[in-house]
């Protein structure tokens, strides 16, 4: 079940079929490498995903929090989610926020394949209904979304920068490189899902499709993931 909720920022919703779309900001801390115009956006050589991003983050995993805020940023060589990764309660509420540059949110889920093929590799659970937020160009536009699901959710932003300005997915801009091919990705914890990869398609290895820094990252969430979930009586 997917719910809008208007905040003070300017929120659009725009509701059909199984996709949700809103005016969204992502914020979150990922890492991510240098966008760069001579790639096709997917397996490509860049260089290694850093994990040492020095982004201001309070939120602890293992803490699941009622409602939270992840940032969408650009600096001069690099995009990001801060934080990369949030865990909240079931009926839990995130808000992407746009802080700087243009991004968008979308669910690695195959309904939006035809935003950018990539993303057709599921990694949310079965049965839950995916997302995908316009693209956002003006500070403080957000997006949310209210996850009443137990489970484990991965998104990438689907920019583009190319000589024109930023757009999403390949479209016919297919030898720029994605954000997503920078490593910007991001997840949602909801609850305390079990730690089987079965039910949680999120915590299996990435497909060899994906870009190499994305999946770099989503390697190291998954690290994250166990550790944060394996004893929650120590939380």
């Amino acid at each position: 079940m997917v719910l809008t909720i208007p905040t003070r920022r300017r929120v659009f919703a725009l509701i059909g079929g199984p996709i949700v779309t809103s005016l969204a900001g992502c914020l979150n801390n990922s890492d991510s490498q240098p966008a760069g115009d001579t790639d096709d956006g997917n397996n490509e050589s860049t260089p290694e995903s850093n994990d040492n991003h020095d982004h201001e983050n309070s939120h602890e995993l293992g803490h699941p929090e009622k409602r939270i805020e992840v940032r969408m940023e650009s600096d001069d060589d690099s995009n990001h989610f801060v934080p990369h990764v949030v865990h909240i309660e079931e009926g839990g509420t995130v808000t992407w926020v746009l802080e700087s540059g243009a991004h968008d949110t979308v669910s690695y889920h195959p309904d939006n394949a035809d935003l950018l093929p990539s993303t057709s590799e599921r990694r949310m659970p079965e049965e839950t209904l995916p997302w995908r937020s316009e693209l956002y160009r003006t500070r403080g536009e957000t997006f949310e979304r209210t996850f009443e699901e137990t489970g484990v959710y991965d998104y990438t932003c689907t920019v583009v920068e190319h000589g024109h300005g930023p757009d999403r997915g390949h479209g016919p801009y297919g030898h720029h490189r994605t954000h997503e091919a920078t490593g910007m990705v991001g997840r949602v914890i909801v609850g305390w899902p079990e730690l089987d990869p079965d039910a949680q398609p999120a915590l299996q290895s990435p497909a060899d499709g994906l870009p190499d820094a994305t999946k770099r990252e989503l390697e190291g969430f998954n690290e994250r993931t166990r550790a944060a979930l394996e004893h929650p009586d120590e939380h």
